[in-house]
């Protein structure tokens, strides 16, 4: 009889895209749901959610200057809302995509949604290589509930009737991958795991309080099972869980020989864990190309003299490095569909004010006027 399973984890393979008989679309990885995966990490892992964050403020900064609040569809979204939630799908899935609804002369784009990326699916590619449909399912998981619903691809030579509403899909290239993208950060998905993984272990260990610490030995013979179940429910309602913790515990015996035994089970030592939480958050923050955790609110030693230099010379590289780039890739790509909007423009981003400057008037005295005193904030 067997006693005891190991438990089996595993890294995180690669996605495959392929085709699948008896399916129009090509699954998104081995389940179809590839993109799940990565909202379950962008939901679960700290450091990550922040990251993605940080990029997607850096990108979006305080709005598109002059056109943001240009009102896309007849949910009354503006530009900048459209924009700021493809920029998110394009950080956590490598793309983004938008549902274009022509006019009934197909001569104009008559309104533009933004369409969750993961909530679509390519059609299989043609002879030339060409992917002509998309669909959308509110559910992967359960299509046969949610029905995937068949959207031609975005083209202004073909928008009438029943082709009137588009889909325009849009991803970062990635080789090797024809029909759907990797993210970025995509070296960086195990460690991202296992920073999700650890923070569900140091709850459990503190919410179960004897998990992997305590033995106990009751050498009175065999008990029948319903008292096994028993003093088991006694012991875990005493002691367990982090609101019992520090409690007496206390026992009465015939001798020593029938005396409790409880052994206290070594657990890795902190230094373990501080290394290996030093090691995650060094490669998520490589991963997303950030150079300094004072980006995202980590304190740490540095050789400059205050935080405030630190943070200046660390945005300055991350701006000019990763969120210009991606601007550019987003405002092209924006551009050309504003262009069927009637909106043949050239967007630009206001930046963000990265230190917080306040000026303060002092007010007359009688005197000479001081010139105004400036008080720097920074999150340091």
């Amino acid at each position: 009889m067997k006693l005891f399973n190991a438990v089996k984890f595993e890294a995180i393979p690669l996605p495959t895209f392929k085709e699948v008989r008896g399916k129009d679309w090509i699954a998104y990885g081995e389940d179809n749901l590839w993109p799940q995966k990565m909202i379950e990490l962008y939901q679960s892992s700290a450091m990550h959610n922040t990251a993605v964050k940080a990029k997607k403020d850096g990108v979006c900064g305080d709005g598109i200057i002059a056109y943001g609040d240009t009102i896309m569809n007849t949910q009354n979204e503006t530009l900048n809302e459209v924009f700021a939630k493809a920029t998110v799908d394009y950080l956590l899935f490598g793309g983004f995509s938008l549902n274009v609804i022509w006019n009934r002369a197909g001569d104009r784009i008559a309104e533009i949604y933004h369409l969750p990326f993961d909530k679509i699916r390519s059609g299989k590619q043609d002879e030339n290589d060409e992917v002509n449909e998309y669909y959308y399912s509110s559910n992967w998981a359960n299509v046969r509930k949610y029905k995937p619903v068949e959207y031609k691809k975005y083209d202004p030579t073909d928008n009438r009737g029943d082709n009137a509403s588009q889909i325009y899909y849009c991803y970062e290239y990635s080789p090797g991958n024809d029909v759907y993208p990797l993210p970025s950060y995509m070296g960086a998905v195990n460690d991202i795991e296992l920073d999700s993984r650890i923070s569900i272990f140091h709850n459990a260990n503190i919410s179960n309080g004897m998990h992997p610490g305590m033995f106990i030995n009751l050498p009175n013979g065999l008990a029948a099972p319903e008292e096994r179940q028993m003093i088991y429910r006694d012991l875990e309602r005493s002691f367990s869980g982090a609101e019992n913790a520090g409690k007496l515990f206390l026992s009465f015996s015939d001798g020593p020989d029938r005396a409790p035994q409880v052994q206290t089970i070594d657990s890795a030592n902190d230094d373990y864990y501080i290394v290996l939480e030093q090691r995650i958050s060094s490669r998520i923050l490589t991963a997303h190309r950030i150079s300094s955790p004072l980006l995202l609110g980590i304190k740490d030693a540095s050789g400059f003299s205050n935080n405030a230099d630190e943070i200046e010379v660390a945005y300055g590289h991350f701006m000019g490095t990763v969120i210009e780039p991606i601007q550019e890739v987003m405002t092209k790509k924006f551009e050309y569909i504003l262009r069927g909007f009637g909106m043949n423009v050239q967007l630009e981003i206001k930046p963000n004010q990265i230190i917080y400057k306040k000026e303060v008037i002092i007010p007359e005295t009688g005197g000479p006027t001081p010139p105004p005193t400036t008080i720097e904030q920074t999150n340091g």
